[in-house]
């Protein structure tokens, strides 16, 4: 009789080439099952009573116990297991559920299989956890819901193999595919141009007149004018030719920058956890109208992506942004670091921090002292209000705050609080530049 828990693998191996099965070849290890464990305590409590009380007709009652488990414990047993676990897809979104299905295979056939799923933390599983099914083929699917962004494991599955006459149990674990979860993504149709354009043609009407389709007023006919532009109205008025003038539509190029230096505030709601969802929906937004957006992450290792368009570049950028926890070592936030092309010439630097680090606070204004318009998101809110006993020390640290956020105004660094979506963190965008002043 054989005792353990763990299957021994005769081979495990990888699925498709993008991570979305695991499968395992076990062979099992044989434990008796609870039913036996129960028959065989009767069987040998019968024997024990019947010989210290000396009364044979419990011995009488126990043998033939006896002999049927010995004839029961001989049942077939599977020699192999072959366990799979497949995902439907190893990427999704906050929220978003996905199919695991699971198959598990015993040779000889016979008997029976629970498959138990133990998921990780973050998923959540709509439907019941454990699914019996028949041999030689037991199946079983769940639903899964990540609730947070990151890199995630879809749990442990547990195959619990019976013998076909339920006298032995043996369990074969297999870790479940990597998921990986993106923060929820809300694209905005009209984001927010930024105070400069480059000079390639985008989604964005500047001042400068050129071509394009947005009209801008009327001037003097100039040898060279097409035909077509000529305004009959104001020509007939004005007693002379007038042309109409449109104005230039332009890209823009957005660089988001994320501090994952300092991570503080409850589960969920961390800041780091903000600045990943907050960049994610600038980035989104700028992609979707053709601009060009980069990143730069500044925290365990210096990380950046030259700006360029395209939905590809889209998911590019959020698996940079989702090793912002990647690893808990410390890189110095230097720009110096970085090559040229990372930071364009007048970009539009939006940066997600806490404002806890000091380097980091330095870079903010060396990215100001380069002639960037910088806007920094304040993603640390303390909404609880404080113990009597730590008003004066709270109080305290607002106003060092304040005079943080005063000191980056004077160089012309806006500081913005921490909204859900683009409107709200750069709406304000608009205004300053329809007024043509600087953020």
């Amino acid at each position: 009789m054989a005792a353990g828990l763990s299957p021994r693998a005769t081979g495990v191996r990888g699925g498709g080439p993008d991570g979305r099965r695991t499968t395992t070849t076990a062979t099992p290890t044989w434990r008796p099952s609870p039913l036996t464990r129960r028959l065989m305590t009767m069987v040998v409590l019968g024997i024990g009573l019947g010989v210290v009380s000396q009364n044979p007709t419990l011995v009488a009652f126990a043998l033939p116990g006896l002999l049927a488990m010995a004839v029961w414990l001989r049942g077939r047993r599977p020699e192999r297991v072959e366990l799979t676990v497949e995902l439907d897809t190893p990427r999704t979104f906050e929220h978003e559920a996905r199919r695991l299905a699971v198959r598990s295979t015993a040779t000889p056939h016979g008997g029976a299989v629970h498959l138990i799923l133990r998921p990780e933390s973050p998923v959540h599983v709509t439907g019941d956890r454990v699914g019996v099914s028949p041999l030689p083929e037991a199946r079983a699917h769940w639903r899964l819901a990540p609730t947070l962004w990151g890199y995630w494991s879809t749990g442990t599955v547990i195959a619990r193999t019976r013998s076909a006459t339920r006298a032995w149990v043996s369990e074969t674990s297999l870790e479940g595919p990597r998921l990986t979860v993106y923060p929820p993504a809300s694209a905005t149709a009209d984001a927010p141009p930024p105070p400069h354009l480059r000079r390639r043609l985008g989604p964005h009407v500047s001042r400068a007149p050129g071509a394009g389709v947005e009209f801008a007023g009327t001037r003097e006919y100039l040898p060279g004018d097409s035909v077509r532009r000529v305004n009959w109205a104001q020509s007939s008025r004005a007693d002379r030719w007038m042309v109409n003038e449109f104005a230039q539509e332009r890209m823009a190029d957005v660089v988001v920058l994320i501090d994952s230096v300092r991570d503080v505030g409850p589960v969920g709601q961390t800041t780091v956890d903000r600045s990943v969802r907050g960049a994610t929906n600038v980035v989104r937004s700028y992609l979707s109208v053709a601009d060009r957006v980069g990143v730069v992450a500044f925290g365990s290792a210096l990380r950046w992506l030259t700006p360029t368009t395209g939905n590809r570049h889209f998911y590019r950028v959020v698996e940079t942004l989702l090793q912002a926890r990647q690893a808990r070592t410390y890189v110095d936030p230097s720009l110096d670091r970085l090559p040229l092309a990372v930071l364009p010439t007048g970009a539009l630097v939006v940066c997600f921090s806490p404002m806890l680090d000091d380097l980091v606070v330095e870079a903010i204004r060396d990215l100001r002292e380069r002639a960037h318009p910088v806007v920094v998101v304040d993603v640390l809110t303390l909404d609880e209000r404080p113990a009597p006993r730590d008003e004066l020390a709270v109080r305290l640290w607002r106003l060092e705050r304040q005079a943080l956020s005063a000191s980056l105004r004077r160089i012309g660094i806006r500081v913005v609080p921490y909204a859900d979506t683009v409107h709200g963190t750069l709406g304000w965008l608009a205004s300053v530049r329809s007024a043509g002043g600087r953020p």
